[in-house]
């Protein structure tokens, strides 16, 4: 499918063009700001840009941002079609931005743009994955754009050596954009607010984690596996990446929100909503987990009011 329409949005007083590559050079690019983005060692953990370049020509998508005057890209978004049983869709690989255009709303633009490709191929629905304790991708994913997640996978691609992810599992949700859906729309919209855990808790909702405040940070204490209550809040660390010189504390909270996530999506909870507050200073992170149908969570309905 031809996509050749150019967006252009004006951040840190440069003109910044979101589109498709327009040669194999800046095909190439896009692996080297993968390598920014990331933090890779080297062109081994980045996709190669034969890659782009084929499944961007065979029903795939290669959206790069780059700088109008200078030809350097600046974030890009990645993904083709996938198959499952009978479902047809479409499977975002990456999307990233370099930080010095971080939280500037290009990522969320990026992923506005390859919404609307994905719904030119007739298609309703785009996934991809993200580590489940990375509250800002969840904030983002969750809260702005609207996904829902339904699956976890421990470890889901083994060894990566970024410097985001090296030395730990990469453990992994598996997000779900329903890109018609009513729930997505009235997102995109800011009209389907995030509640505050208090009226989750308010609502029959029942926090299943137990955490104590060590100062520097969190710790996960306990678990409860076993409530049938229909909402349930799991908390997930404020900050996952200040834990990385705590080791052990912060594969106490891998090892142990494995459980929780694998036992509450067994027993049909979807996640629906991502709470991140402040308490006495502190940021606390929460996920919703909500027992309800699909199509039901798709229309937009809560169990809340908010």
């Amino acid at each position: 499918m031809i996509f050749t329409s150019v967006y252009e949005i004006k951040l840190n007083s440069k003109v910044i063009e979101i589109r498709r590559p327009r040669n194999v050079d800046e095909y190439r690019k896009l692996m080297d700001v993968q390598i920014e983005i990331w933090g890779m060692p080297d062109y081994s953990e980045a996709v190669t840009y034969h890659m782009l370049i084929s499944a961007d020509r065979h029903g795939g998508l290669v959206l790069g941002a780059f700088e109008k005057n200078t030809g350097r890209p600046v974030g890009l978004v990645f993904g083709i079609p996938g198959y499952l049983g009978n479902k047809v869709f479409h499977y975002s690989h990456i999307a990233g931005v370099i930080r010095e255009y971080r939280y500037k709303g290009l990522g969320y633009i990026l992923k506005l743009k390859q919404r609307e490709y994905v719904l030119k191929q007739g298609l309703d629905l785009i996934v991809w994955t993200y580590d489940p304790l990375q509250g800002p991708n969840a904030k983002f994913n969750i809260g702005k754009l609207g996904v829902i997640v339904r699956k976890f996978h421990r470890d889901y691609y083994g060894e990566l050596r970024d410097k985001i992810n090296i030395g730990m599992p990469t453990d992994r949700f598996e997000a779900e954009w329903w890109i018609k859906s009513k729930r997505v729309e009235l997102k995109l919209q800011r009209k389907l607010k995030t509640p505050t855990v208090r009226q989750v808790l308010n609502s029959g909702g029942v926090l299943v984690t137990e955490t104590e405040d060590k100062g520097e940070y969190r710790r996960l204490k306990k678990y409860d596996l076993d409530t049938d209550e229909k909402v349930v809040i799991v908390e997930i660390p404020s900050d996952v990446n200040k834990l990385k010189p705590h080791r052990n504390i912060l594969l106490e909270w891998r090892y142990g929100l494995r459980e929780v996530f694998e036992k509450y999506f067994s027993k049909g909870y979807i996640v629906t909503e991502f709470i991140s507050e402040i308490e006495k200073g502190k940021r606390r992170n929460f996920y919703v987990f909500w027992k309800e149908s699909l199509n039901n969570i798709l229309e937009g309905n809560v169990p809340w009011k908010v």
